[in-house]
């Protein structure tokens, strides 16, 4: 079997780190509705039924082998199963606070619209597309510039207005080609304009104590981002990587996380020793003095469940740059 090219650096060298068996993995989605679970497998079969899950050894980027997504028809009923659209995220505001006014706003994978409506609020102009009919639908309702984009079937827009501002959350880490949302930008972009990307961020409390996520697996998401991932991907197609931001934890957040991830609470939870709430709690509260001093040493990286990052468009393009929206 020939090498798997990381869709991040392009390089070849990789490690296994778990396999994804997508018929069983839709137990998680809907468990007490088995018609779900049936409809959701039949709408998977069409890209992929089996996957591993790889580990760049140059930019640390997970991601699947195949690196096939599911069909617009696989998220309609995730979607209905699992209510994954919130109404506001974290990174919202800090963009949003970083963004002038007066600019036009373009999202890609706009969802329900939750962000351009928050632009609207913030007095700014804002448009997007999403690949989900269910989603388009929604915007439009709510009175939103939203058009539908099937991202299977192109690579790149030749023909697209202009944007200052570009933006998508939670977006990147479910396309099987990462690399169009950066073209796709690049069609769009003006010298010097900005690209906002967030996702799951790999310092998260699911991804820094190694805990299988369903949700957060192909073909629900194809990649797990870094820094570095982030550096290499957006340096091939002009996109510089200015900042990034993690969503801050509380406190009491990352006392439990670390708490309930703990070898002891592990071994003690698959014993059935804690069936009783009273006794889970007891033991929660013996461990705190461990836990903090965990969270101000080894845990101090632990982080909220995003993170954003920052692009600039930085090619020296000599060609005439249209007016932006």
């Amino acid at each position: 079997m020939s090498p798997v090219v990381c869709p991040a650096c392009g390089r070849k060298a990789s490690t296994p780190l778990e396999h994804i068996d997508v018929a069983e993995q839709h137990r998680s989605y809907a468990p007490d509705d088995q018609i779900m679970q049936e409809d959701l497998t039949a709408a998977a079969s069409e890209s992929a039924l089996a996957y591993q899950m790889l580990k760049c050894q140059n930019c640390g980027l997970e991601f699947g082998e195949p690196m096939r997504a599911p069909s617009a028809a696989w998220y309609q009923f995730a979607y209905r199963a699992q209510k994954l659209y919130p109404e506001v995220r974290w990174e919202f505001n800090e963009v949003l606070r970083r963004i002038p006014k007066g600019n036009h706003v373009f999202e890609f994978g706009c969802g329900s619209g939750s962000f351009l409506l928050c632009c609207q609020q913030h007095g700014l102009s804002a448009s997007g597309i999403d690949f989900s009919n269910d989603a388009v639908q929604e915007c439009v309702a709510r009175g939103l510039a939203v058009q539908r984009l099937d991202l299977r079937e192109i690579a790149c827009e030749t023909e697209a207005d202009h944007f200052n501002q570009m933006a998508a959350f939670h977006f990147l880490e479910h396309l099987d080609r990462p690399a169009t949302l950066f073209e796709l930008a690049a069609a769009r972009a003006l010298p010097s304009s900005h690209l906002w990307v967030s996702v799951p961020a790999d310092r998260r409390p699911s991804r820094f104590f190694g805990e299988r996520d369903f949700l957060d697996q192909p073909p629900h998401h194809m990649t797990r981002w870094t820094i570095d991932s982030f550096r290499a991907i957006g340096g091939c197609h002009g996109w510089r990587l200015s900042d990034t931001f993690y969503e801050p934890i509380t406190l009491r957040a990352a006392l439990w996380s670390i708490s309930v991830s703990s070898t002891t609470y592990r071994k003690l939870n698959n014993a059935g020793k804690f069936q009783n709430p009273a006794v889970e709690r007891i033991f929660r509260a013996f461990f705190m003095p461990a836990a903090m001093l965990r969270r101000l040493t080894i845990d101090r990286h632990l982080t909220g469940f995003s993170m954003l990052a920052h692009f600039v468009f930085d090619i020296d393009d000599k060609r005439v740059a249209p007016e932006p929206v």
